[in-house]
């Protein structure tokens, strides 16, 4: 199965976990975001987010969560293989510009040598963003059976 070929089903997942997990917003979801700027999708949704401006990244997919005091964005960087330190430089990149509320490296072959980084070394600073350092990434395995991420194969867990 193809990068692409995973799309909907995890842009499904993301639609189903921001809802349960922020009820108080409006969702949107988007795959169409592989293949346009980021800039481009949030114009079509009526966004101007400063910070999306002038970046040409294309984010795998996008959430869009609003509610009357603004507007948040959720990134998911989905991978056919399994997850490397270059995938996860990359999100970081991506997080490091935007500063979204959440943002997660997904693949249906495990998370690679994340694991051994995280688990065994330690590193949790690597997946650290924000202005405050107070975000993190997130990588999982995505379950095609299931259409979700396994859980228990989640770094970090929270």
């Amino acid at each position: 199965m193809s990068e692409k070929d995973l799309y909907p089903d995890i842009e499904k997942w993301l639609n189903k976990y921001l809802l349960d997990k922020y009820p108080q917003y409006q969702v949107d979801t988007t795959h169409h975001s592989s293949t346009r700027t980021l800039e481009n999708v949030l114009r079509e949704f009526g966004i101007n987010f400063s910070e999306a401006l002038l970046l040409n990244i294309k984010v795998d997919i996008i959430g869009i969560l609003q509610n009357r005091r603004g507007e948040e964005l959720v990134f998911v960087e989905v991978k056919e293989k399994a997850i490397t330190l270059k995938d996860l430089g990359q999100l970081w990149g991506y997080t490091q510009l935007v500063n979204p509320l959440e943002s997660f490296l997904i693949s249906p072959k495990g998370i690679g040598v994340l694991s051994e980084l995280y688990n065994t070394l330690g590193r949790r600073d690597l997946f650290v963003y924000g202005a405050k350092s107070e975000r993190i990434m997130r990588a999982a395995q995505w379950f095609q059976s299931s259409e979700s991420i396994d859980y228990r194969s989640m770094i970090p867990k929270s």
